[in-house]
C-alpha cells in the first residue's frame, strides 16, 4: 500500500511501522527455521528480508515522529498536529 506524503497522519506512518515490525518477527522466525534445517546460506534470504522491514520500521516510525514535531520535509498539512 502507497502512502502520500503530502496528506499522510502521523497514525497512518505508525500503522505501516508496526506492519513492518510484524514481518520483521515473522522473518526473523522464517530466518531460525531456515538455519535450523538448512544452515546459513539458506537462511540468508530471509534474515535480508528481515533486515528490510527493521530498516522500513525505522524509517516510518522517524516519518511519524516528524510529523508530531512539526519538522516534515514534504509540504503537509498535519505537520505539527499531535
Amino acid at each position: 500500500m502507497a502512502i502520500d506524503p503530502t496528506t499522510a497522519t502521523a497514525e497512518d506512518y505508525d500503522a505501516i511501522a508496526k506492519r513492518n515490525a510484524n514481518g520483521a518477527w515473522l522473518s526473523v522466525i522464517l530466518t531460525a527455521v531456515c538455519f535450523f534445517f538448512g544452515g546459513w546460506m539458506v537462511a540468508l534470504l530471509p534474515a535480508l528480508l528481515a533486515l528490510w522491514f527493521v530498516l522500513g520500521h525505522i524509517g516510518c516510525s522517524n516519518q511519524a515522529a516528524a510529523l508530531r514535531k512539526g519538522t516534515y520535509p514534504i509540504p503537509n498539512p498535519n505537520n505539527g498536529k499531535k
